[in-house]
């Protein structure tokens, strides 16, 4: 193999690792969506019920109660 097909191979796989890179942040943002969707959910479900809803654990905010809460940061 000489440098130009060494060459030509690098430049394929910079071309799959780009469109595999593409993908994988589209498919990032549609969980950062549905996280928000499910999120807006969460507070209606809280606001109807006319009371909080009970935490797990000891009574504090989970790690995953902490993130919908505060996914307008994102």
């Amino acid at each position: 193999m000489d440098v130009f097909d060494t060459n030509s191979l690098v430049i394929e796989q910079a071309k799959a690792l780009r469109a595999e890179n593409s993908r994988m942040r589209e498919l990032a943002w549609a969980y950062v969506e549905q996280s928000r969707v499910l999120a807006r959910h969460l507070a209606a479900i809280r606001n109807q019920s006319g009371r909080a809803l009970p935490k797990m654990g000891d009574g504090h905010l989970t790690e995953i109660e902490r993130a919908l809460d505060n996914l307008d940061r994102w």
